[in-house]
């Protein structure tokens, strides 16, 4: 993604101030995390030079802004004021001042409907509280340290500034929002003065909503002690300012005074005893079986985790068929059993797209869905690090978990930039979270997510979770109902490398089989490779199951479900079953009885081949990632026309779930899924005549990028 760099001027070379400023500089502004203050990527060096890559922030300075529109919408400046305050705080949270805040050093971008997003930029000034007094003052050296038109009071003064003068360069920024020019005027010494002795110029504010006049007047005292003390305390009085101002009423200082005092008290409340109403959407992730076996220290990771406020995030790492879902869905279901403890908010996906081929993936449909349900007015406005700098927001603002399951399809496979996420808009969204999140956000991946390596020994911790023991698989073999000695299970256990999901076929398939002999594994043992990072094991098992199926109506389930990059909905399979059957696939399972149909789906979930039946999803089937990967590839290989058919079938069905011309992210959904299955079905000219161009695209107007923001599955399809 591009970057803004900034590097030391070449005058300063040699001089060991302006490098230890420089240093300085890049470390503050490194160490705050906000979706209201640029981020600093790197510090680095090359021979003489220092630089630093900074995040490039679309749109314009503020000082452009009001150069180019005049005086800003006093709604508008209020809202701006309200951003650059909540940077502010991040600011204050890591015990630093900025000391520069003034239009130059904002950027403000305007977007459809009125929004802005407003970031801090250039922490060149910023100073630890506590600094001493000359290396406080120094810029560039024997300069002042700050801009007078923007400087407050004490910055002339040269004594010890905090938070507030920050505050009090804020209010002139307001002032020149709303006039279009600085209270103040002159020579710098005359500047410095009117800081300092002069009283405001009201006269300037005479088109101005007075609560605005008020709020001014408190932000511009000369007295810090007059001031707002920080910078939560000015979030909090400005819904009271622009609440006035709709209702066309006056305010007091007193008034202000009031909502502070109030905030106060609220803080130091005693809880109530009922407990807040918790909003829960687990849906999306997906069904596992209900035994756990050897993960206790797992399961204490993760309630340490949530039980510490250091910690941000959790990530844990396997490979496929491990029991990375299994473990989370296990300790999911005991904060269930004790009311989700203190979480408000709990929200869970699934990335189903799990496969291993590397084709492009979309985070555009979890950002779509994630905004809507955590609040957020309008999820299609923005660019995608914009949008996942807003849900990072959302979710932080109340103690939230977040579980992000099956992470590895966004990320890169290995290589040289192995692990990293590919959509803007989840790299924006970890990012922020990592850096601050009030709850837990939990993500099980393949890969290690690379964007957030400098959190693992601090805030965003990861678990590698090691294959099971052979004590552990040998109680799983046994809870499956395989028979045997100990020490015999324990050797099975080994030879399938405690794989979860590998022992968990083996047991279904020796008690359907061989009524649970664990000494007749050896057919499957003794075929197995010792690459075990893409679940060779469990294949290996799935090819004992396919021998013992035959080309029954079993195999066939399991092909078709192997179509699907996600559960499939019954409906989605009456297309593919409907007559005439599809030779070489469907023959088996055309006009079956319900209770045979319900017959063959409880044999494949005995098997564990088919996921238990989800309550969350009635009507839909699922299989483990690896099941539907191994069975897909299988159809697609070996009989070409039948997946041809199969997908020419589905672009018909997905047409018709979709509006003529949808108008959201949701409806549009289907006609992706048909434009990809029209051109695995060779169906080139019809997917593109038919959906493409004229419901997706619109024409020449980019309706799915430009309206919708959908840019991550037009490169999908």
């Amino acid at each position: 993604c591009p970057v803004t760099l900034k590097v030391i001027s070449e005058r300063y070379l040699g001089d060991e101030s302006a490098r230890l400023h420089f240093l300085r500089e890049a470390r503050a502004a490194a160490s705050v995390r906000h979706p209201n203050v640029a981020s600093v990527f790197h510090l680095g060096r090359t021979g003489d030079n220092y630089f630093y890559a900074m995040e490039f922030v679309e749109g314009e300075t503020l000082e452009k802004l009001i150069k180019r529109c005049g005086r800003l919408e006093v709604k508008l400046a209020l809202e701006i004021t309200s951003q650059v305050a909540a940077g502010l705080v991040a600011v204050h949270e890591q015990n630093l001042v900025h000391r520069d805040i003034k239009p130059s050093n904002i950027m403000a971008r305007l977007k459809e409907g009125g929004f802005v997003t407003a970031k801090i930029i250039d922490l060149g000034l910023a100073k630890t509280l506590g600094a001493s007094v000359s290396e406080a003052g120094i810029s560039s050296p024997g300069a002042f340290a700050g801009t007078p038109e923007f400087a407050s009071p004490e910055q002339f003064a040269g004594v010890g500034v905090d938070i507030r003068s920050d505050l009090y360069s804020l209010g002139v920024t307001l002032w020149v929002m709303v006039t279009g020019q600085t209270p103040f005027r002159g020579t710098s010494a005359e500047v410095m003065y009117q800081h300092q002795h002069a009283p405001l110029p009201l006269e300037q504010l005479k088109d101005v909503p007075q609560p605005v006049v008020v709020l001014l007047e408190k932000l511009l005292e000369k007295d810090p002690a007059q001031r707002f003390r920080t910078p939560n305390e000015l979030l909090k009085a400005i819904p009271t300012v622009t609440e006035a101002i709709d209702q066309g009423r006056r305010i007091t200082r007193q008034t202000l005074e009031k909502t502070r005092l109030a905030n106060a008290r609220t803080g130091t409340r005693k809880p109530p005893t009922k407990p807040a109403r918790k909003k829960i959407s687990i849906a999306r992730l997906p069904v596992t079986g209900s035994d756990l076996f050897g993960r206790e220290e797992d399961i204490a990771f993760l309630d340490r985790a949530w039980a510490n406020t250091d910690i941000n995030m959790v990530t844990i790492v396997a490979w496929a068929g491990v029991g990375k879902s299994t473990l989370v869905n296990h300790w999911l279901r005991r904060m269930v059993a004790d009311h989700y403890r203190s979480a408000e908010l709990i929200f869970g996906w699934s990335f189903y797209r799990q496969g291993t081929s590397g084709g492009t993936s979309s985070a555009d449909e979890f950002i779509d869905s994630a905004l809507g349900w955590f609040g957020d007015p309008d999820p299609r406005l923005g660019t995608a690090w914009e949008k996942g700098e807003r849900l990072a927001k959302l979710v932080a603002h109340r103690k939230t978990l977040l579980v992000l399951d099956g992470l590895e399809p966004l990320q890169n496979p290995p290589g040289p930039q192995e692990g990293r996420l590919r959509d803007p808009s989840l790299q924006a969204l970890l990012r922020e979270l990592a850096a601050f999140n009030t709850g837990l956000c939990v993500i099980t991946t393949r890969t290690p997510i690379a964007d957030i390596a400098d959190h693992e020994r601090t805030s965003a911790l990861r678990r590698d979770l090691e294959q099971l023991s052979s004590d552990a698989g040998a109680k799983m073999l046994r809870a499956l109902g395989v028979k045997g000695d100990e020490a015999e299970l324990r050797i099975a256990a080994e030879e399938f490398r405690g794989h979860c999901l590998a022992l968990t076929l083996l047991g279904s398939y020796l008690t359907d089989a061989y009524h649970g002999d664990i000494c007749r594994r050896e057919e499957v043992s003794a075929r197995l490779a010792h690459d075990q990072r893409q679940g060779a094991h469990a294949q290996k098992v799935m090819e004992s199951y396919q021998t013992w199926f035959g080309e029954g109506p079993e195999l066939a389930v399991l092909r078709m479900l192997g179509l699907f990059d996600r559960p499939a909905d019954e409906t989605a399979l009456g297309a593919l079953l409907k007559s005439p059957p599809i030779s070489g696939l469907t023959e088996s399972l055309t006009d079956l009885l319900p209770t045979e149909w319900q017959t063959i789906l409880a044999k494949l979930r005995r098997a564990r081949l088919l996921a238990p039946e989800d309550p969350h999803n009635p009507g839909h089937f699922d299989t483990h990632p690896l099941v539907r990967e191994y069975f897909g590839e299988q159809l697609r290989r070996d009989q070409m026309d039948a997946w041809k058919e199969c997908n020419r079938r589905l672009f018909h069905y997905y047409q018709t779930l979709a509006p003529q011309l949808p108008n959201s992210f949701r409806e549009m959904k289907p006609l992706f899924s048909a434009v990809i299955c029209g051109c695995n079905a060779g169906l080139f000219r019809e997917a593109l005549h038919e959906v493409y161009i004229p419901r997706i695209q619109r024409g020449d107007s980019s309706f799915s990028a430009n309206v919708l923001g959908a840019r991550g599955p037009l490169l999908t399809v």
